[in-house]
């Protein structure tokens, strides 16, 4: 019988520091990919809630609306102010603040707002040209929406593009025709 030759300290050491080599590249590896993995998941929970937000336009026979300031959604429903039972308790104070901004915050069974991770950064264009996400909303009117759900099964088209504060390789982009289901893609930039 021949007895085993065990591994020298040395060899052990040269094979622990290859792996831990090995997980490094991976962990970094996987490490370049979360920011773009979280900036895909938040358009396609975008994508999800304007999508629940056409639907609940069509079902209910409403006109509803998103408003997008600070980092996050607001959904909006237009109030129909010359109807006598919407009209019925209000002050007229309250009915002129109302006409001239008949966007109230949607108050049905979903919900109103969604806030976005901070290191997500967010651009909306309609029509070619870009809306500023970043204005606030005029104090006396209140918000106003950029995109409308009409319920008609109409919506805005729009361009949604998401990047990462922390990585400028790649952009997530949504897209809508006014007609189907939003398209979202991935573009990757060389660098």
């Amino acid at each position: 019988m021949h007895a085993g030759r065990g591994f020298t300290l040395l060899e052990v050491m040269v094979v622990l520091a290859i792996i831990g080599g090995l997980l490094g590249l991976v962990s970094l590896s996987g490490g370049d990919r979360q920011a773009e993995d979280q900036t895909r998941r938040a358009a396609q929970q975008i994508s999800a809630r304007l999508m629940a937000y056409r639907q609940e336009a069509v079902f209910q026979n409403i006109d509803l609306g998103v408003a997008m300031q600070s980092g996050s959604l607001l959904l909006l429903s237009l109030q129909d102010v010359r109807s006598q039972e919407f009209s019925a308790n209000k002050t007229a104070e309250e009915l002129d603040r109302l006409n001239k901004n008949p966007w109230q915050t949607y108050e049905g069974s979903l919900s109103a707002e969604l806030e976005l991770a901070p290191e997500i950064i967010v651009g909306l264009s309609i029509e070619g040209r870009e809306a500023d996400l970043n204005a606030p909303a005029d104090e006396d009117l209140g918000p106003q929406p950029v995109l409308l759900f009409l319920s008609s099964d109409e919506y805005t088209p729009f361009h949604l593009t998401f990047t990462h504060e922390a990585d400028e390789r790649f952009a997530v982009h949504l897209r809508g025709d006014g007609f189907g289901l939003p398209l979202l893609e991935v573009e990757h930039f060389e660098g």
